[in-house]
């Protein structure tokens, strides 16, 4: 299990950015793979909503009475994680949708 210990190092805040500009490739707006735009104000997905919705998913993967969600170090499925939090709780949805 992670611990807020862990991930408030230097080295992890670096980590954690990582992790966002690898989230911001597959969904941001500049040249993504599958961008993303708010629902409501059709404005592309931003880094500030990235470290949010990251903020979110760290919560409950330190959340001990949360088995579902581990840190995996920033691979896919934290990624598609987070995806599902900006699809779901910050209302995104992929542009052409």
């Amino acid at each position: 299990m992670t611990t807020i210990q862990e991930l408030t190092t230097p080295q992890s805040m670096t980590d954690i950015q990582e992790f966002v500009d690898y989230v911001d490739s597959f969904y941001g707006s500049d040249d993504s793979i599958y961008p993303m735009m708010s629902r409501e104000t059709k404005q592309p997905l931003t880094q500030m909503d990235i470290h949010r919705a990251t903020g979110n998913y760290l919560q409950m993967c330190l959340d001990e009475s949360n088995e579902l969600y581990t840190w995996g170090n920033g691979d896919s499925l934290d990624r598609e994680r987070v995806r599902d939090i900006l699809l779901y709780d910050y209302n995104y949805k992929f542009v052409g949708e």
